[in-house]
């Protein structure tokens, strides 16, 4: 069996590094605003998008609806978000976002931007450039079949599933 070439697992271990520790300090940033790492892009998605239904974000996130219910209503109960009533379809509520949670977004996407131009400090905008085209290549080569054309969160989504039901498969398992 041929090895893989060694530089392609120091890539790896690299590229999980810079992972977590953005990811710890992402983390770090959105609990120091009080939010949670995946409620960002949902406030700012509604605010863009104004009067949107669970399932229209849903979509928009390529994730279920389910998998939004639970973040909306915990965004509602802080008066993030707010729900209204479709006036055409009271079966229907729209999602907008509060003035509260437009502040609280605000300010965690200006911590999340300074982590980032920490991340790439040293980095000229053709380093950057090339960064993301090699970046862009990698993803090309793995997204692929069922993967391909899925946001990052459906890919997070499934991936969690996935380990859930590992988890679970693997405690039945163990039990009988």
């Amino acid at each position: 069996m041929e090895r893989t070439n060694p530089n392609f697992n120091k890539l790896v271990h690299r590229m999980n590094r810079l992972h977590v520790l953005h990811r710890l300090y992402i983390n770090q940033a959105a609990i120091g605003n009080g939010l949670y790492f995946g409620q960002l892009p949902i406030l700012e998605l509604v605010d863009e998008h104004d009067g949107c239904t669970q399932k229209e974000l849903a979509d928009l996130l390529q994730v279920t609806a389910p998998a939004v219910a639970t973040s909306v209503k915990r965004l509602q109960r802080h008066g993030l978000l707010q729900k209204i009533a479709d006036e055409e379809d009271l079966r229907c509520n729209r999602i907008s976002i509060t003035e509260k949670g437009r502040q609280q977004a605000r300010r965690v996407r200006e911590a999340f931007d300074a982590v980032d131009a920490r991340m790439f400090k040293g980095f000229s905008e053709e380093d950057c450039a090339d960064f993301c085209a090699y970046f862009d290549r990698a993803i090309g080569n793995l997204a692929v079949g069922e993967y391909q054309g899925r946001s990052f969160f459906s890919l997070l989504e499934q991936s969690k599933q996935e380990q859930a039901h590992h988890h679970r498969t693997r405690e039945e398992s163990l039990s009988d």
